[in-house]
């Protein structure tokens, strides 16, 4: 963890034989490196991962990194009722970036419900999908409060674009290795 940033990860992606843990770990810390790397090049002030188990995205590992802004929230560990902009299929390649105005008018927003306060608020939102070869889709790429009170800009949608290239370029190798 580094200062001024919290962490939270819910479950590994991989769940490995004692043969395959040390490469699980490997990449389990990449994907939580991902989300603090996604939120330095944007500026955001959280930045959420959301992994599909079996290709079914109502069951996810999850990886966050929230800056201290966030502190209260750093034990969050329920999903808001149904999947919401979460659960938006984004075509491989393709960015949706919303300002905050554009969230709340969004047909698929939704409160947190009783969850509310204890949810980290949206504010605005930048997301991608995370697909690998032959558009193979392994989840969610999503950023949200743009640190200096601004909005996502098209450099933003680029950088994100290509860390979601990259996770799924390293979770099509990790999968052809054969690691559980």
């Amino acid at each position: 963890m580094h200062a001024g940033e919290v962490g939270i990860e819910i479950a590994p992606v991989l769940d490995a034989s004692s043969a395959d843990a040390r490469i699980a770990e490997r990449v389990d810390s990449l994907l939580r490196r991902t989300c603090r790397l996604a939120r330095a090049l944007t500026g955001a002030e959280q930045a959420a991962l959301r992994l599909w188990v079996d290709g079914d995205p109502t069951k996810a590992r999850k990886y966050f990194s929230l800056s201290s802004k966030y502190e209260r929230y750093r034990d969050f560990r329920v999903d808001p009722r149904g999947l919401g902009l979460h659960g938006l299929a984004i075509p491989p390649g393709e960015v949706v970036r919303l300002t905050q105005e554009q969230v709340e008018a969004h047909p698929l927003w939704q409160d947190f419900g009783a969850a509310r306060d204890a949810h980290p608020p949206m504010r605005g939102w930048l997301a991608t999908s995370v697909c690998g070869e032959d558009a193979r889709a392994y989840g969610l790429l999503q950023l949200s409060d743009k640190g200096d009170g601004g909005e996502f800009d098209e450099a933003d949608e680029g950088l994100i674009r290509e860390l979601a290239a990259l996770v799924g370029e390293t979770l099509d190798a990790v999968r052809l290795a054969g690691v559980n």
